[in-house]
């Protein structure tokens, strides 16, 4: 049971992570000034992790 409630979450925050990062990159492309991009580059970096923790719980 444990381990499908991981998985839910896992799964959510790779949805939510992955389109927030999506959002995050039509800001820094829209934008004529300087950006920080670390926001982008952290969220990329968590959704691909929560992915895999979503391909270990299956």
């Amino acid at each position: 049971m444990l381990t499908n409630i991981a998985l839910v979450i896992a799964l959510v925050m790779t949805v939510y992570l992955f389109a927030y990062s999506y959002i995050e990159a039509l800001k820094i492309s829209n934008s004529e000034e300087q950006v920080y991009g670390g926001t982008f580059i952290f969220s990329s970096i968590m959704a691909f992790v929560f992915s895999g923790l979503t391909y270990l719980f299956i």
